[in-house]
């Protein structure tokens, strides 16, 4: 895998798997390193379990940790994460990085193999958009959980200037120029929900955009269709 680096390319079509509809908690590593790009099939394949992709955002953020640490911040036992974090290590997106302690005390710390993954796409037709779909659709669907999770406990502020449950969805025409300054605020927000490990409160945000041309395109194809069928 080729490392890329941190620029914004609004022609890219590699997006940062932390802005792009995965859960952003607010985590911050403590030494950075060069980003990776996720493409392999048999990564991407790994990243469709919404489980998986909690993992790798939240240890990606945490650096070299036991899974008894990564469990607690996770909120899951830790038996319930050995089985992922296998499949994780055979796709090469999670290392082991040593060993903590001696004898019964002695635990594995594991890292994720860069602070900074991305999805690389590959558009039309022979590319990858079945696996990153898959991955996307467990990113909203892991969104979703947390969401109803959020409204089932009742302990979070739901209006004013502490709002903490958000949910929006809304449609515009945007330009190109315009497309760029939406991306930056993006960024923008990555940025400001990333904090150091262990100050205040851990939260997820879920991104979604995308065109929406291609509902004229099926408009208009439909529209020819019954033209010819009228004829």
């Amino acid at each position: 895998m080729v490392p890329v680096p941190r620029h914004f390319d609004v022609c890219s079509i590699i997006e940062n798997i932390e802005i792009f509809s995965i859960i952003k908690y607010d985590l911050l590593m403590k030494a950075p390193g060069p980003s990776f790009v996720v493409s392999s099939k048999k990564q991407l394949a790994t990243l469709a379990s919404s489980v998986r992709q909690e993992i790798v955002d939240v240890l990606s953020q945490m650096g070299a940790v036991s899974v008894g640490e990564l469990a607690v911040t996770l909120g899951r036992p830790a038996d319930a994460l050995y089985y992922h974090l296998r499949a994780l290590k055979q796709a090469g997106l999670v290392l082991s990085a040593g060993y903590r302690g001696l004898g019964v005390h002695k635990e594995e710390l594991v890292h994720t193999i860069s602070p900074d993954l991305w999805l690389q796409y590959k558009l039309g037709k022979g590319g990858n958009g079945r696996e990153i779909t898959a991955i996307v659709g467990s990113m909203l669907r892991l969104g979703i959980r947390d969401f109803r999770q959020a409204f089932r406990n009742g302990d979070a502020q739901v209006s004013g200037s502490g709002r903490e449950l958000w949910a929006l969805r809304k449609t515009g025409w945007l330009t190109p120029e315009e497309i760029v300054v939406l991306n930056q605020s993006i960024q923008n927000l990555d940025q400001a929900v990333s904090k150091p490990r262990g100050q205040g409160r851990l939260y997820g945000i879920t991104i979604l955009l995308t065109p929406l041309d291609h509902r004229a395109r099926a408009s208009r194809k439909k529209s020819n269709l019954r033209k010819s069928r009228s004829k």
